[in-house]
């Protein structure tokens, strides 16, 4: 799968990705990982826990308390949803499902989330998220989300 700049990431490279794009998990990587301060995060056997790492490092400590705030950051959910691109576009069965569940569908859990979470959409996860909202035919969204 291919990132900014054309660059291949794999699986492992998520969270070395995940810790320089949004530097605000690096503590929680850390801590998962026995880490010391400023360690490299593993680069081997963590494809498996793609879920996992999403939920629990990524989307309820930071994200989803972005979106909640009465006046989100732009800068940290611009960091987020770049991350977000960057780990979706030309992904594998596997991560795609695993940004789909684990990032995605939480956006349609609470009010401010989606509302919030719109400006940084872009590509092709915007499109997905629109879809998700014409198939769920959540109120206000029969149509999708406008394009950009």
């Amino acid at each position: 799968m291919t990132g900014m700049g054309g660059a291949v990431i794999a699986d492992d490279d998520v969270l070395t990705l995940l810790v320089e794009r949004v530097p605000e998990t690096r503590h929680l990587v850390e801590e998962k990982y026995g880490l010391r301060h400023e360690e490299a995060p593993p680069t081997a056997g963590t494809g498996p826990h793609l879920y996992e790492n999403l939920l629990d490092l990524l989307t309820r400590p930071i994200l989803l308390p972005a979106l909640e705030h009465p006046e989100p950051g732009s800068d940290l959910l611009r960091r987020c949803f770049g991350f977000v691109e960057d780990i979706y576009s030309g992904a594998g069965e596997h991560r795609r499902g695993a940004v789909y569940f684990q990032i995605l569908e939480c956006l349609l859990e609470a009010g401010p989330y989606l509302e919030n979470a719109m400006p940084y959409l872009r590509g092709p996860v915007r499109e997905r998220v629109s879809h998700m909202l014409k198939h769920y035919e959540v109120e206000g969204y029969e149509h999708g989300l406008s394009s950009l």
